[in-house]
């Protein structure tokens, strides 16, 4: 700050409290600093980019901010990619991509969009379209019951992750946090100990239900 402030380039406001400020100068600078406010990019309205996906976003406005945010090579991912734009400002912007939609017609989208920006080119191309649920290679393998009972008591320090009473190790029952029933894991991060009692309470039921429980026994 000092450096600069004996270069010129620090702006010290006249008023006591005034906060200092970098200056810039526009030799310097190519272009124009862009602000969080863009209205330079219309809407989607008609014509050759329209695909008449409800929530379709301008090209224009993904490739600025893929642009913005990523370098060539780079991996983008759009988890609710839709009609696909996401992915062919990344494809022309040299990014890798994936995108994700629970409908098949955005398989459809991206091939079709594909195909209008490469055109011949296109058939060299190869779009990978999976339906099937990629295993987890992030994380390790379940323990077993013991193992995993061992490590909870030491995690929650032999409370009860209910009631918050502190009991010995054999009173306790690991339990799911969110049921199986309702797509719970095996893993570490959706397992617990409850105590008899409140594992009995909770049941096949979600963790807010016991907590709700609970909180209605204490005011009872």
């Amino acid at each position: 700050m000092l450096e600069l402030e004996q270069e010129g380039l620090i702006y010290l406001p006249k008023k006591a409290n005034g906060v200092p400020s970098f200056k810039r100068y526009l030799h310097e600078n190519k272009g124009q600093v862009p602000s969080n406010l863009w209205i330079d990019i219309p809407p989607v309205q008609s014509g050759k980019e329209r695909t008449g996906y409800p929530t379709q976003k301008p090209l224009a406005l993904l490739e600025r901010i893929v642009a913005a945010s990523s370098n060539p090579g780079d991996m983008v991912l759009d988890p609710f990619c839709g009609c696909a734009t996401a992915c062919i400002a990344a494809e022309k912007l040299d990014r890798q991509w994936v995108g994700i939609d629970l409908s098949s017609k955005a398989v459809e989208l991206v091939n079709m969009r594909l195909q209008d920006y490469m055109g011949d080119l296109f058939h060299n191309r190869l779009v990978t379209a999976r339906t099937d649920v990629p295993k987890r290679t992030d994380i390790d393998a379940p323990k077993n019951y013991r193992q995993n009972a061992h490590v909870l008591y030491g995690q929650q320090e032999g409370n009860c992750n209910g009631c918050k009473e502190h009991f010995p190790f054999k009173v306790f029952d690991v339990d799911h946090i969110v049921p199986r029933s309702r797509g719970g894991s095996n893993h570490m991060d959706n397992l617990q100990l409850l105590c008899s009692h409140c594992n009995r309470l909770k049941g096949d039921r979600p963790q807010e239900y016991l907590i709700a429980r609970l909180k209605e026994y204490a005011h009872a």
